[in-house]
C-alpha cells in the first residue's frame, strides 16, 4: 500500500518556493534554498558549471540520494526558473487551487514539480520505503531555449530512465512525444539607393523578403510539423531603398526528416526570390544575396510504447482510477534534451494551469495526484529491480 503524502507540507513548500524570485539566469536564491533542503534530506549535492557557460547566477543542481534497495538509478527532474512578472509573488490558497494575487505569475511552472519531487523523497524516507538510487536534477534557464539542460553535466548522471515534471495538461495526459526544432537567423542584402532620385539603382531587401515569405508554407504544415517567421526588421528611412532585412524564424516537427524538409523549403524560397532579381547600376550587375543560419534548438522527444516507466505510470493510474493517455506536445521541454543524451523520461502533469500568465494557478487535486503517482512508479521500479532491458 502506498503511504499518504503530506498535502499540507506540499502546499507550504510550494508557497515558500513560489515567493523566491527565480527568473531565467537569476536562479541563485532558489538554488541556495534547495541545496540546504536537499542536504538536510541526506542528498549529496553538486552544482555544475552551466551557469558560467550561459552567464547565469548558478548552475544546474544535481542531488543524489543513495539507494536502500538494488536497482538502476532513477531520475526526477524539474526546472528552477520562471518567466515574469515574478517579483513579490503572493500565493493565495483556496480549497482546490493556489493562485497569485493577479499581478504576477504564480510560478507553478515549474515549482510545482520541485515541490512534488521533494515531497516524494521525504515520504520515501519517512516511511522507510525501499528504493534504488535517486538522482534529482533541477535545471536553470529552461524558459530560455532549454539552456540549462543543454549545458547539464551529463557525466554526473547514471540514470537512463526517470520522470520529468513540466506538463500543464490533465493528470491522465503523459507527454511522450515532442517536436524537434530548428531556429533560423536570416539576413537578406539588397542595395541602397535614393528612392526619389535613383530608385532603379537600388534593390529593396524588403521586396526580396516579401517575395520569399509569400512562397513559404508557414503555420500548420501537417499534423507533425509547424513553421513560423516571428521577427522582421529592416530599412533605414522612407527615402532610402532598404539594403538589409533581418528575420528570425523556426520550424518544428515530431519527424526529424520532415523538419529537415521544411527548413530546406524555407531556404529554397529565399534562393528563388534572390535569383529573380538582377539590375544594372553604373555599368555593374548587382544581385541581392542572403545569409541563412540554422541552429537546432532541441531534438525531438519520442518515448516508445515499450518504455518501462510508461508501463509503471499506466499501472499507477489504474490504481488511482485513471486511464493514461499518451500525449504529444507542440513545445519543447528539458525532456527533449535529456532524450538526446539517452535519458528516456515521460513528462507528468503537475497541476499547473494557464502558465506564463498572471492568471496562472495550481490545481491541487492534480498536484497531490502527481505525487501519489510518482510514489507508485518508484515502488514499481524498485520491485522490478535490475531485470529490465
Amino acid at each position: 500500500m502506498t503511504p499518504a503524502i503530506n498535502e499540507k507540507r506540499m502546499v507550504q513548500l510550494f508557497c515558500d518556493l513560489a515567493k523566491i524570485t527565480s527568473l531565467s539566469g537569476k536562479e541563485g536564491a532558489i538554488a541556495r534554498r534547495l541545496s540546504i533542503l536537499l542536504k538536510f534530506m541526506g542528498a549529496e549535492v553538486d552544482i555544475d558549471d552551466a551557469g558560467r557557460k550561459i552567464g547565469g547566477e548558478t548552475g544546474n543542481l544535481i542531488a543524489r540520494f543513495p539507494g536502500t534497495a538494488p536497482g538502476e538509478p532513477f531520475l526526477l527532474s524539474a526546472h528552477m526558473d520562471t518567466v515574469g512578472p515574478a517579483d513579490n509573488v503572493h500565493p493565495h490558497v483556496t480549497r482546490d487551487r493556489i493562485t497569485s494575487d493577479g499581478t504576477t505569475i504564480l510560478g507553478a511552472d515549474c515549482k510545482a514539480g520541485i515541490a512534488i519531487i521533494l515531497e516524494v523523497i521525504k515520504t520515501l524516507d519517512e516511511n522507510k520505503i525501499p528504493h534504488p538510487p535517486i538522482e534529482a536534477v533541477f535545471t536553470i534557464s529552461e524558459e530560455m531555449a532549454l539552456m540549462g539542460a543543454k549545458y547539464l553535466n551529463y557525466s554526473r548522471l547514471r540514470s537512463r530512465y526517470g520522470l520529468i515534471f513540466d506538463n500543464e495538461q490533465g493528470l491522465e495526459n503523459v507527454i511522450t512525444s515532442a517536436p524537434a526544432a530548428d531556429s533560423m537567423e536570416i539576413k537578406v542584402y539588397g542595395a541602397a539607393a535614393h528612392s526619389g532620385v535613383a530608385p532603379e539603382k537600388g534593390i529593396s531587401a524588403i521586396k526580396v523578403v516579401s517575395s520569399a515569405i509569400a512562397g513559404m508554407k508557414l503555420g500548420r504544415i501537417d499534423s507533425q510539423t509547424t513553421a513560423n517567421i516571428g521577427f522582421i526588421s529592416g530599412g533605414n528611412a522612407i527615402n532610402i531603398v532598404p539594403p538589409l532585412v533581418e528575420l528570425s524564424g523556426e520550424a518544428r516537427s515530431h519527424d526529424p526528416a520532415k523538419l529537415r524538409k521544411q527548413t530546406k523549403h524555407m531556404e529554397d524560397c529565399l534562393k528563388k526570390a534572390v535569383k529573380k532579381i538582377r539590375i544594372m547600376a553604373d555599368g555593374k550587375v548587382i544581385t541581392p544575396r542572403y545569409e541563412f543560419l540554422i541552429e537546432n534548438k532541441f531534438p525531438n522527444l519520442r518515448i516508445d510504447k515499450t518504455n518501462p516507466v510508461l508501463h509503471l505510470i499506466a499501472a499507477a493510474m489504474r490504481e488511482e482510477g485513471l486511464k493514461m493517455k499518451p500525449s504529444a506536445s507542440g513545445g519543447g521541454t528539458d525532456g527533449n534534451i535529456l532524450y538526446g543524451h539517452g535519458i528516456k523520461a515521460p513528462i507528468l502533469s503537475t497541476g499547473m494551469r494557464d502558465v506564463h500568465t498572471t492568471h496562472e494557478y495550481l490545481d491541487l487535486k492534480d498536484f497531490f495526484g502527481c505525487a501519489r503517482l510518482t510514489l507508485k512508479v518508484i515502488a514499481g521500479w524498485t520491485k522490478a529491480g535490475d531485470t529490465r532491458n
